[in-house]
């Protein structure tokens, strides 16, 4: 599976997607409810204000400006004077009827046209905790001026606790839309996630990969239909074309064989003469080659597919490592190049020793080959808590970044090592025969400065696990 890259992750944006419209949603409609419970509430409190002022309207014509003083007093002591206060004044603004307000820092008296009935309606702010009052202005009887004042106190302090629960609302809203966005987005992608885990399995060589169809919806589904059907003949393609490279092997052997034996009978027979010698050895020779490759071949692809039983016994890696550097410290030697090891010794592992040494051996040659004169080759040997791994580092040509995806092919040569003697099939049966015992094999390579091949293999009794 590809590493979670978060900045490109769809997933995390539907998440988001589905987070912010949650979070919109949400808070458009607290915000349009607060806007209601507001106005809702103003205008309870304006209504109560008019209701108010007609019936003192009703009063005055009843009993007189004069009469009202008692009922002021009762209405303040009915609020509360520091909730509550209402007075009667003149044009000029002199107070003439009103309650006690000593309680409330009033503002200068608004300027009403007598012309017009219709109520004024203020806000006082106040220095305390109520915050601010609310004011109707009105004309009653002859130009007498009634002013109404209410605290708002207590309606600032539902709205106040109002838009704390609005605000947790709205962060919970946003915070639940996360994870149900996350949730959705997940199982969207889940089915394209199994996908892209079964391409890089294919990718990786293994073509018996499919999707399991776990009810991801009708469009994934098809997707993961659609694409078994693919795998499968694209597993049908390869395993044709296989056998079928198998199948030549098998059949070129045998006349290979025959031709070498009837050159090499000619060339013993002394009847050919000098040119006709070197004709027939230079044809034993090709036959060889041939065979050789041919065997090279036949051994990967029964390797790869488990033909070719691994003799299991335990295998010391240090050993193992120390048996390859000893036999081909001659050859490096004669082509001038410093063969160093640094071997400790590590627990043993289940494994073909015959197969193993060959895997080390094919590296080790392929170092030396491409390190020239005055070159270093070094074999090392570590282990972690999972796994040993031998390790061939080498001085020589490096790989071009153009051939490094593909140097593990079967006949793959990069245009610089064409001129060497090789098959192209050497590192191609390394990585069957690591990955035969449950391990791999890789590279890491500058071009023009070396490169370091490692076989890592799994600590485990692998023989016995599978």
């Amino acid at each position: 599976m590809p590493p979670f890259n978060s900045r490109r992750s769809f997933a995390l944006k539907l998440a988001l997607f589905y987070a912010l419209f949650f979070g919109v949603i949400s808070a458009g409609g607290v915000a349009l409810l607060y806007n209601l419970v507001r106005t809702h509430t103003l205008s309870e409190i304006d209504q109560e204000l008019l209701e108010r002022k007609e019936e003192i309207g009703l009063a005055a014509a009843r009993i007189g400006l004069s009469g009202l003083r008692s009922e002021f007093s009762a209405d303040s002591e009915a609020y509360g004077r520091q909730d509550y206060f209402i007075r009667l004044l003149d044009r000029s603004g002199k107070v003439l009827v009103s309650s006690d307000t000593s309680a409330w820092p009033l503002a200068p008296l608004p300027d009403i046209d007598a012309s017009d009935d219709s109520p004024q309606f203020s806000y006082l702010h106040l220095p305390d905790a109520r915050s601010k009052a609310r004011i109707l202005s009105a004309i009653i009887g002859d130009d007498a001026i009634l002013q109404l004042g209410i605290s708002l106190e207590e309606n600032e302090n539902f709205l106040r606790l109002f838009r704390r629960y609005a605000l947790i609302i709205v962060f919970s809203m946003l915070t639940l839309g996360t994870l149900i966005g996350w949730a959705l987005a997940r199982k969207a992608m889940a089915g394209v996630e199994a996908v892209t885990r079964t391409a890089a399995g294919i990718a990786g060589g293994n073509f018996a990969h499919r999707v399991e169809a776990a009810g991801y919806g009708r469009e994934i589904d098809d997707l993961v239909s659609t694409f078994n059907r693919m795998a499968s003949r694209v597993q049908n393609l390869m395993e044709q074309m296989r056998q079928v490279n198998d199948n030549i092997a098998h059949d070129l052997r045998s006349p290979l064989t025959r031709i070498r034996g009837l050159a090499e009978g000619a060339a013993m027979n002394g009847n050919l003469g000098h040119d006709g010698i070197e004709l027939a050895g230079s044809i034993v020779e090709e036959c060889d080659r041939l065979i050789q490759m041919i065997n090279t071949m036949l051994d990967i692809s029964e390797t790869e597919v488990g033909m070719q039983g691994l003799r299991l016994e335990a295998v010391e890696p240090a050993r193992l490592a120390r048996d390859v550097f000893d036999l081909f410290q001659d050859v490096a030697l004669d082509k001038g190049i410093h063969l160093s090891a640094d071997i400790p010794s590590v627990a043993a592992i289940q494994g073909d020793r015959r197969k193993l040494q060959r895997a080390l051996a094919n590296l080790l040659d392929n170092a030396l080959k491409y390190t020239p004169s005055g070159g270093e080759v070094k074999v090392s040997l570590t282990e972690d808590a999972n796994r040993i791994a031998w390790a061939v580092q080498d001085t020589g040509q490096g790989i071009a970044p153009v051939d490094l995806p593909h140097i593990f092919e079967r006949f793959y040569r990069g245009d610089r090592s064409r001129h060497l003697a090789g098959s192209g099939l050497g590192l191609s049966l390394v990585r069957a025969i690591a990955r035969a015992h449950g391990g791999d094999v890789s590279v890491e390579s500058r071009f023009g400065q070396g490169s370091i091949f490692t076989m890592a293999l799994p600590k485990q009794a692998w023989g016995q696990a599978h």
